[in-house]
């Protein structure tokens, strides 16, 4: 397997909120990266879904 920018994104994104949950971010900035991070992989899921046809 190799590293695309899709995973180094969605990796990203994650630790982010991961140390936003647990570092005491704001509640916006929580909300605003896991929005980021639905918006991103959903659309990377699509994507992908139309590479395959």
């Amino acid at each position: 397997m190799h590293v695309t920018t899709d995973m180094i994104v969605g990796t990203g994104l994650v630790m982010a909120l991961l140390a936003a949950i647990f570092c005491g971010g704001s509640t916006e900035l929580q909300t605003t990266l896991g929005s980021g991070l639905i918006g991103y992989l959903g659309r990377t899921a699509i994507e992908r879904k139309d590479d395959l046809r």
